[in-house]
């Protein structure tokens, strides 16, 4: 009797990284990850106390107006700082606030994977079934030193 082999569920290793590339790629360009394990990439820190040093002129994403950079998790909130202005930073918690699910970056703006609330780059919602904008991180910008601490 042949020796027959039935097909394997189990994902592959192409499989993994292809949908790993494809999450990197529906994060949109410009957009710079932090992992929660990271100890520190260009221009960011993780400080001990969960707080997260962003050195914005260090950080490509935040070069220009509506730029982002992704920091992963500040105190179990998945976080992403918006450049508003010419010196001014917003920290986004990234929780939809229709049920909590992380938003991504998608085009000008972020969407909500689940039931599809849009909001715009600053956190605004455009279109629901989130009733809120998406709310802000503590955060404080030092201008001298043109630093962000968020947490």
């Amino acid at each position: 009797m042949a020796n027959q082999s039935t097909p394997s569920t189990d994902p592959t290793r192409r499989t993994f990284l292809a949908g790993v590339c494809g999450a990197v790629v529906a994060m949109g360009a410009g957009a710079v990850l932090l992992a929660d394990d990271a100890t520190a990439a260009t221009g960011i820190t993780r400080r001990k106390d969960g707080r997260v040093v962003v050195q914005v002129s260090k950080v490509p994403g935040l070069k220009s107006v509506g730029g982002t950079v992704l920091l992963g998790t500040v105190k179990g909130v998945p976080v992403a700082v918006v450049r508003t202005g010419r010196d001014s930073y917003e920290a986004l918690n990234l929780q939809c606030t229709h049920l909590g699910t992380t938003v991504v970056r998608n085009g000008s703006g972020w969407v909500c994977p689940s039931h599809g609330s849009r909001f715009a780059v600053d956190g605004d919602v455009e279109r629901g079934p989130a009733p809120t904008d998406l709310l802000q991180m503590p955060s404080r910008y030092r201008r001298a030193k043109k630093v962000l601490v968020v947490g």
